[in-house]
C-alpha cells in the first residue's frame, strides 16, 4: 500500500481546484496551507485505529489527519506538479521542543525547503520551516520505515490479544482541539489516549498556547481508572513536553485557588466533553475501566 498517489485522478482535481498560481513553490505552498486552514481537522476520531499513515486520498475523503498524514498529501500534491518531493523526520521541531513529528520537504533552487502543514508551524512557519534537528527521508525510504513500523506494533498488538490495537499503540496523538486563535496566538487542547500492559486506558489532555516565539502547556489534565486530575506548571520549562515543570496531580476538589484561571476552567470543560467523544470513537469497552 502507497500513501501518495501523485497519478491519481482526485490530486489533479485538487490541484485545479485549489491551487490556480503555481507559478512559484511559495505560491503553491500558501494555497495548500491555506486549505488545510478550511478543511482540515487533527484528529483520529473518525478512525481511530487506522493503518498507520492515512494516504493522500484518505486524507481528502476523511478531512482529517495527523502530521504524518498531511505530509502525504502535501508530498503527492508536489511530486505531481513535478517537483523532487521528501519527507523531514523531525526530531526538535522550530521552538527546540523535541518531537516524533513528520512534515514534507521539497528541493527547489537546489535547496531542500520544509512544508509543514501541522499546527501551530503552519501558522507562523508553515512554508520553509526552521525545524532545527530532523532526517531527510525520500519517499520510497519513508514508506519502508512506515511499513516497519506497522509490522513492530502489529506484533506488539497481538500480545494485547487484538489487531485494532495496532494504530493506537503507534500513535497516542488522538485528536487537537482549538480553543482560541487570533494573529499573534494559537491555543489548542491535545488530547493523547495511552494504554498499559493491563489494556486500561489514560487520556492526558494538555491546553497547549503558542506565540510565533515560544510555546507552553499551563495545565494538564489526566483521565484515568475513573478519576480526573490536573497537574499545573510549576516553572518555567524547558520545552513543552517537559515533565519536570509539572506539579503533583490534584483533584478537582483539592486544586489550589490561584491555579483555577480560565484556562483551567476551558481545559476542565473540554477535556470531559472530548474524552466521551474519544469513548464512542474507540469503542472498544474493555480497555476503558474509567
Amino acid at each position: 500500500m502507497s500513501y501518495i498517489h501523485p497519478d491519481d485522478r482526485k490530486i489533479e482535481e485538487f490541484i485545479q481546484q485549489n491551487i490556480p498560481d503555481r507559478s512559484t513553490l511559495k505560491t503553491i505552498a500558501a494555497a495548500l496551507l491555506k486549505w488545510f486552514d478550511k478543511n482540515i481537522r487533527y484528529s483520529r476520531l473518525d478512525a481511530p485505529f487506522f493503518p498507520l499513515q492515512r494516504s493522500d486520498l484518505d486524507v481528502l475523503s476523511m478531512r482529517s489527519g495527523t502530521c504524518g498524514d498531511y505530509a502525504n498529501l502535501v508530498v503527492s500534491v508536489l511530486q505531481r506538479l513535478g517537483y523532487e518531493t521528501g519527507y523531514a523526520y523531525v526530531h526538535v521541531d522550530c521552538y527546540g521542543d523535541e518531537q516524533d513529528h513528520i512534515c514534507a520537504a521539497v528541493r527547489d533552487a537546489g535547496k531542500w525547503i520544509l512544508i509543514d502543514a501541522a499546527q501551530p508551524y503552519r501558522k507562523w512557519y508553515g512554508f520553509d520551516c526552521p525545524h532545527r534537528e530532523y532526517e531527510l527521508l525520500s519517499p520510497d525510504a519513508f514508506l519502508k520505515r512506515m511499513k516497519k513500523e506497522e509490522q513492530y506494533w502489529a506484533g506488539i498488538a497481538e500480545r494485547y490479544g487484538n489487531a485494532l490495537y495496532a494504530g493506537l499503540l503507534y500513535a497516542p496523538w488522538i485528536h487537537e482541539e482549538p480553543i482560541f486563535e487570533s494573529d499573534d496566538a494559537l491555543e489548542h487542547i491535545f488530547f493523547l489516549l495511552f494504554l498499559d500492559k493491563e489494556k486500561k486506558a489514560a487520556v492526558y489532555a494538555y491546553d497547549m498556547k503558542y506565540t510565533k516565539e515560544n510555546g507552553i502547556a499551563p495545565v494538564m489534565c489526566i483521565i484515568s481508572g475513573g478519576e480526573r486530575k490536573f497537574c499545573f506548571s510549576k516553572k518555567k520549562a524547558e520545552g513543552i513536553w517537559d515533565n519536570a515543570q509539572w506539579s503533583e496531580a490534584y483533584a478537582e476538589e483539592g486544586i489550589p485557588e490561584e491555579w483555577k484561571t480560565k484556562g483551567f476552567a476551558e481545559l476542565k470543560r473540554c477535556a470531559g466533553e472530548v474524552f466521551e467523544k474519544i469513548k464512542e470513537a474507540v469503542d472498544l469497552p474493555e480497555i476503558f475501566t474509567i
